[in-house]
């Protein structure tokens, strides 16, 4: 294939746009902020899950507290009511009923109280060990809303990056033959580099030194003849700093 010197030099603005282009994508794919973010996710969830247990727990020793509560005042007003009863019995068999009534009453008593003692030392522990954990969540939550906002921005500039680079691209096809942007497409495809510059002797393609024979071959070769890197395929461009 034949193309001016002008149009061959073009393709590598091309090939550098589509470089850059490649590292944005590169660097898209591997934001720094959403790799700490994956790699706190499975923390975050873990977090989660021990202040929601630690909750669970809390809940369940306030509610077992709160019963032991209610059945202790339920004990305490029927001991005073027998004890006010007792005050007003007339017969042996009355009093005995009652005094044995509230000895039970006061049993009773005793072991609810020194179980709401337990529960409100329990309640008080795990009040503490869930304060703790929900702390340790909202620790993390905050590191991952900082590490969503910083992402969030990159990826907004990333995209105002891409389009400045995809415009640049339009405006650069539209000065290159539709046949030569063609074969450099092809090429790229194949290659992954659609074209590279020669300077002196090496191939930026392949960043190796042509043999003395393709280097021949290139000296050789006309000015419009467009040549291709025998390491990669990749269209070989010749400018000032070659050595022909």
């Amino acid at each position: 294939m034949k193309a001016s010197q002008q149009h061959q030099l073009r393709l590598l603005e091309l090939a550098n746009l589509d470089a850059k282009r490649g590292r944005l994508q590169h660097t898209a794919k591997h934001i720094p902020e959403q790799l700490s973010l994956e790699k706190i996710e499975a923390e975050r969830r873990e977090r989660r899950a021990a202040a929601a247990q630690a909750l669970g727990d809390l809940e369940d020793a306030q509610a077992q507290l709160r019963r032991v509560e209610s059945d202790v005042q339920t004990v305490v007003q029927r001991q005073h009511a027998d004890e006010a009863r007792l005050e007003k019995a007339a017969t042996s068999k009355e009093i005995t009923a009652f005094e044995t009534e509230i000895a039970a009453l006061k049993r009773r008593r005793d072991r609810l109280e020194g179980e709401q003692l337990e529960l409100e030392e329990q309640v008080e522990s795990l009040t503490a060990t869930y304060d703790a954990r929900h702390d340790e969540m909202r620790t993390l939550e905050a590191e991952a809303s900082d590490l969503l906002e910083r992402r969030d921005l990159a990826r907004v500039n990333l995209q105002a990056e891409a389009k400045e680079l995809g415009t640049a691209r339009r405006l650069l096809l539209d000065g290159i033959p539709a046949e030569l942007v063609a074969l450099y497409e092809d090429v790229r495809g194949k290659v992954g580099i659609g074209a590279a510059e020669l300077v002196g002797n090496v191939s930026m393609a392949s960043n190796e030194t042509l043999e003395v024979v393709d280097m021949a071959n290139v000296r050789r070769a006309a000015a419009d003849e467009v040549l291709f890197c025998p390491m990669t395929g990749a269209i070989l461009v010749r400018t000032e700093r070659s050595d022909v």
